[in-house]
């Protein structure tokens, strides 16, 4: 008799792929990588590629020093520094900018108009001023 648990794990739904409802399904412990899977293959053929394709990028194999072609293949690189000053994030956009503070930057013109605003709330102008100066800025009189 199956307890609870096991049947649970035997039963377990796991996400393959990118995601979506197609990729849901009975989670197969026997397809899980073993360590025998992860090892580096050692490249056999005459020839190697050590880029994205083509001509320039394709490399003859020594067979005496296989290593050779395995550096040639890695893509590691040396760690980069952090960034100083701020930070661009996303595709682009002041809202994608952030501060050596870790706080979202604003552009000078946001910080200008928001300058504005506060003085003109200061002002104590009426409504009928506020319309009229918001009239005059579109060009219309």
């Amino acid at each position: 008799m199956t307890t609870s648990a096991e049947r649970a794990e035997r039963e377990r739904v796991a996400s393959h792929g990118r995601g979506g409802a197609g990729n849901i399904g009975k989670d197969d412990p026997t397809n899980y990588p073993k360590p025998e899977d992860l090892v580096t293959p050692t490249l056999k053929s005459n020839t190697y590629t050590t880029g994205r394709g083509g001509t320039g990028n394709m490399a003859h194999n020594d067979p005496q020093h296989p290593e050779l072609a395995r550096a040639a293949q890695d893509v590691d690189s040396p760690p980069q520094p952090e960034a100083q000053g701020p930070t661009h994030y996303g595709r682009g956009g002041a809202a994608n900018i952030i501060g050596s503070d870790n706080q979202p930057r604003k552009s000078a013109e946001v910080k200008r108009k928001s300058e504005e605003v506060k003085r003109d709330e200061g002002a104590g102008k009426g409504l009928l001023a506020k319309g009229k100066e918001m009239l005059h800025k579109l060009g219309k009189k």
